[in-house]
């Protein structure tokens, strides 16, 4: 029998994954602030994104087809913060909306239990519920197999699919976008007999200025990549279809999600996609490795360093304790599956084999780090963890690693029991540019209590705990977001 502990765990978690709050506006007073909002954070915003809504009609869809949920949390310049909220407008989001039900299939989703029903995919089901960020005079809200949708920047109503001029209309582009600097990155995947991404560079005036294509072979898995002066940096990832199960998928009996393995078969792999001339360089890693994200990449005196987050092996299907339409999710199934590394992998100049080293014995993922220092040095990384150091998600704690003084110990700190933390944010104080100074920003989820908290933390002592911590309602977990600082 479950403890009282486990049980409590379960519903806390259940409760903040099924929540949907809908449309809101609201604002929190100075007063009702726990602990002081720092000066440097007054007039920027959190912004954040992810599944609000995934019980539909009954029956509960994978994390990963939940309709996007944009959330904007302004720091007032008195203060206090505003909260608004908005479901991403996709034709999907409508039909099932006017049907009150499921209506389209998903990676991991059916929409009924009689596979009669399931048959066929029809119109591709892009829920824009995975990342948010802004460039020029939009926010760009991300999916993983689709165009991203373009939204007001304030008023966070939806204006629609961004193709860029057309070059992404019915491209699966990766949800991930990368700024570097004065360039917006983005990266396309076909799938076929080779893997084929093209990386597009998105100039302030939304102008493609540069394309870059590379081919990989076989089928391979991407959800995050990063880049350098020189290089973009993608995972091997190789995939192998489940020949039954994509049988059973074709049939209305199965998913996408559940179709596809890891290749346990191949070499762990980091693909290197020259930014200008150049080829394609494979670079062999010490053993089997699949990265789901990046932190940084910078290059230096020829080698090249990348940060990950990564498993030896992964269970589709399985994400956020997804245990199917009709069951609740559990916590407890990730750590089946073990934590994810925080490994530093180098590659020397000229050299097709890299090495690799833990940054930390946590697990974590989650990766941030000073937004200015894109494919260049920096001295910290942050992420979220557990603190018990079997496991990682979901995650209870926040950890910073220091990358120059490997000798300190890291700087974590664990919320509450029951209480989840979400990706952390970066926001630096650019007054001060040494790479440590700034502020972590975390979402945290209390499906007992019912309430989210924004968490703020001096970036330089986490574990003193946060500054200040401003009380919500409860909202709906959320994937990725992105820090906006105050302008003027």
């Amino acid at each position: 029998m479950p403890s009282a502990g486990s049980l409590a765990r379960m519903r806390s978690w259940n409760t903040a994954m099924a929540v949907s709050p809908g449309v809101l506006d609201l604002s929190v007073a100075p007063s009702d602030v726990e602990g002081v909002v720092p000066e440097v954070l007054r007039g920027g915003r959190v912004l954040s994104n992810g599944p609000g809504w995934t019980v539909i009609g009954g029956r509960t869809a994978h994390p990963f087809d939940g309709h996007g949920y944009v959330r904007s949390f302004r720091f007032t310049r008195d203060g206090g913060l505003e909260l608004r909220a908005r479901f991403v407008q996709t034709p999907t989001y409508a039909a099932e909306r006017e049907a009150g039900k499921l209506v389209h299939r998903g990676f991991a989703t059916n929409v009924s239990d009689h596979f009669w029903d399931n048959l066929g995919f029809g119109p591709r089901r892009n829920v824009a519920n995975t990342t948010v960020t802004r460039w020029g005079d939009r926010l760009l809200a991300g999916w993983e197999a689709g165009a991203p949708y373009s939204l007001e920047l304030e008023s966070l109503e939806t204006r629609g699919e961004e193709h860029f001029g057309g070059v992404l209309d019915g491209k699966a582009t990766l949800a991930h976008m990368r700024k570097d600097r004065d360039r917006l990155v983005l990266c396309s995947l076909e799938q076929a007999r080779h893997a084929t991404f093209t990386f597009r560079e998105v100039d302030e005036n939304g102008e493609i200025c540069a394309t870059h294509i590379a081919q990989l072979d076989g089928m391979v898995f991407a959800h995050d990549y990063a880049l350098t002066p020189n290089w973009f940096v993608l995972g091997g990832n190789p995939l192998r279809m489940r020949p039954w199960q994509l049988v059973r998928t074709l049939m209305g009996m199965g998913t996408l999600l559940g179709s596809i393995a890891t290749d346990q078969r191949k070499p762990g792999q980091l693909c290197l996609v020259p930014r200008g001339d150049g080829e394609l360089r494979r670079v062999q890693l010490p053993g089997p490795l699949f990265v789901v994200h990046f932190g940084n990449a910078f290059e230096r005196d020829g080698d090249l360093i990348v940060d990950v987050c990564a498993f030896s092996d992964f269970p589709f299907g399985e994400e956020f304790g997804f245990t199917g339409p009709h069951s609740e999710f559990d916590p407890s199934l990730p750590e089946i599956r073990g934590p994810q590394r925080l490994l530093r992998i180098t590659v020397p100049a000229g050299s097709d084999v890299a090495t690799w080293e833990p940054l930390t014995r946590y697990g974590v993922d989650f990766p941030c780090f000073h937004p200015h220092h894109e494919g260049r040095e920096t001295p910290m990384l942050f992420g979220a963890t557990r603190r018990d150091i079997r496991y990682s998600d979901p995650f209870d704690s926040v950890i910073g690693v220091d990358l120059v003084d490997r000798e300190r110990p890291d700087d974590l700190w664990t919320a509450p029991d029951n209480v989840f933390v979400g990706e952390p944010l970066y926001a630096p104080d650019l007054h001060r540019d040494g790479g440590g100074q700034g502020h972590i920003l975390a979402i945290l989820s209390d499906g007992l209590a019912e309430r989210t908290h924004l968490a703020i933390f001096d970036a330089q002592d986490l574990a003193s705990g946060p500054v200040a911590s401003v009380p919500l309602p409860l909202l709906p977990i959320a994937f990725h977001g992105d820090w906006e600082p105050a302008e003027g």
